[in-house]
């Protein structure tokens, strides 16, 4: 794979998870009001300000793949037909929805009343942002990313480690208030999100992803190393399998081993969707003109 790709490894990665933060949010919302959670703002304001600064940090990631960033203007100039315009304009106004949720929970600008409204219009332009991201290389003349493994890997990923952020999310505001026994309920959704995003991503690397070997029209496809291909199984199963054993013993515990434990699993799952990123760059083979 070529270096100048690794910066969109991350940009799409960081995205994904921003957007991911956001979705779990509504899942957990969903979830708390029959837990009878009070002051939840709290929660809010943290997963909004995480959301906001993963997009910020990937949209500055970005700029690293342009030679000459002063130029990236002229991308926007065909909306109408490019998934890249899209994809640039769909990840500006994410980034801007999230401002004004903030501002509109946090002081009441324009008004705290209609957060909610705001919350799911990011929400809803999150969504469009990885299915545009997606599309932008789901395009003929790459067979191996022309498929709808693209599409399950790039929501996939969304699920998976905004799933795990947001676990992240949950217990550093849980260490700040203290024992929560309400949350409960709370963490088993956040549990079967993650599971789910485990789940399909197995399916996705043993039945969706293409063999080059199988694509009609054979061509010389990159040769792919192994080593990646076996990390990126391996990690997944090794986070989520500590992952599965935090949540069974050590979930009451906010401090100390319990903490450290969650952080191991999280960034093993990470590192098995940073392998299958790179993996997926790395299948790069352009046929034709």
């Amino acid at each position: 794979m070529n270096s100048n790709e690794w910066p969109l490894v991350f940009f799409t990665m960081l995205s994904q998870i921003s957007v991911g933060l956001i979705l779990g949010g509504l899942l957990l919302w969903a979830g708390a009001k029959n837990t009878g959670t009070a002051n939840f703002d709290t929660f809010k304001k943290a997963l909004l300000i995480s959301a906001f600064i993963t997009m910020g940090i990937a949209l500055l990631i970005s700029f690293f793949h342009l030679s000459s960033p002063l130029h990236s203007v002229y991308s926007l100039s065909n909306i109408g037909k490019s998934w890249l315009s899209r994809e640039i304009i769909l990840a500006s106004l994410y980034l801007f929805s999230l401002a004004v949720c903030y501002l509109s929970l946090r002081y009441n600008i324009p008004h705290r009343n209609i957060f909610g409204h705001f919350y799911l219009a990011s929400a809803l332009t999150g969504i469009i942002l990885i299915y545009a991201m997606s599309r932008v290389y789901m395009i003929s003349t790459t067979p191996l990313w022309n498929t709808p493994a693209t599409l399950v890997a790039f929501f996939n990923t969304t699920i998976l480690l905004g799933g795990s952020a947001l676990l992240l999310v949950l217990i550093i505001a849980a260490r700040a208030k203290g024992d929560m026994p309400e949350l409960q309920p709370l963490f088993n959704l956040l549990f079967f999100m993650i599971s789910a995003g485990v789940f399909i991503g197995l399916l996705n690397m043993l039945l969706l992803q293409p063999d080059p070997s199988g694509i009609a029209g054979s061509f010389a496809a990159p040769e792919l190393s192994g080593i990646w291909k076996i990390s990126q199984t391996i990690f997944l199963l090794a986070g989520y399998s500590t992952l599965a054993w935090w949540f069974a013993f050590r979930m009451p515990q906010y401090q100390g081993s319990g903490t450290i434990i969650l952080i191991i699993a999280i960034t093993c799952i990470f590192l098995s969707e940073l392998a299958g990123r790179y993996l997926f760059y790395a299948s790069y083979y352009r046929i034709g003109v």
